[in-house]
């Protein structure tokens, strides 16, 4: 299943439950635009539709049980990676993303019988990740150990999604169930700064983080594939949350 992964392992968990949130939804919300299934331009409704819940998902949807995507907050992701160049467990708690909100939806295409969505998008402002981490480790040739706040702030990202998925039947109607959400994602720069390394010794941490920010790309490679499944993983789980309460009779209009 994680076969990028063979070598790390990555635990996400996120924050998306509203304590007042109902058992069951029949309907989208009233501002979520919707498209006919087998319209022949469904996939340029769909990608207007997807880019108006954008605006909704920000803020946060309670009728669906939805915290807001931007910021994000991920309760716990972990990181664990035990050989290679970049050889660490990296622990972030309380991490709030920012950014996303401002994604720009520039393709996409549905299959709605094989229950496939593919996304290309552009966060058009940085994404940061902001919040405590916990670091034990190597860093190409020079060791890491340290816990604090952080923040990573990636610019100019690109995001290819795969969302695939499958029916369930739930209260005798039909609803997708999404398996997996495959994402990739490029950026032009990532700006690293983890503080109070090596238990605060301030000559040795600004050093590391200059070392970070020199080498970003070589760290990233190692990093990416855990980091795209943990976000995937987290992505998954809004979207249930949505498909899991609304059948598809009212996701789709009819033809």
């Amino acid at each position: 299943v994680m076969s990028l992964l063979q070598q790390a392992l990555v635990v996400a968990s996120v924050a998306l439950v509203v304590a007042a949130a109902p058992a069951a939804v029949s309907k989208l919300p009233k501002d979520f635009k919707r498209c006919k299934k087998h319209d022949p331009k469904m996939n340029e409704c769909l990608k207007e539709a997807i880019q108006n819940a954008l605006v909704s998902l920000t803020k946060g949807v309670p009728a669906l049980g939805v915290l807001t995507i931007d910021p994000l907050r991920v309760t716990h992701l972990l990181i664990d990676q035990g050989t290679g160049p970049v050889s660490i467990k990296l622990d972030f708690n309380e991490l709030d993303i920012h950014g996303l909100g401002s994604a720009r939806i520039d393709r996409v295409k549905v299959d709605w019988d094989k229950y496939t969505i593919e996304v290309d998008a552009t966060v058009l402002e940085p994404v940061i990740l902001d919040g405590q981490y916990k670091i034990n480790g190597k860093v190409l040739i020079l060791p890491i150990q340290g816990n604090g706040h952080s923040n990573l702030t990636l610019e100019n990202v690109k995001a290819k999604i795969l969302i695939l998925g499958k029916s369930m039947k739930k209260n005798g109607q039909e609803h997708m169930d999404v398996d997996k959400f495959n994402l990739h994602f490029t950026t032009k720069k990532l700006h690293m700064n983890l503080e109070n390394l090596f238990n605060g010794d301030k000559a040795l941490g600004d050093n590391m983080n200059i070392f970070l920010n020199e080498n970003w790309q070589d760290i990233l490679k190692e990093l990416q594939p855990s980091i795209e499944e943990a976000l995937g993983q987290t992505f998954k789980a809004i979207a249930n949350r949505i498909f899991h309460k609304v059948p598809m009779n009212q996701i789709t209009l009819p033809d």
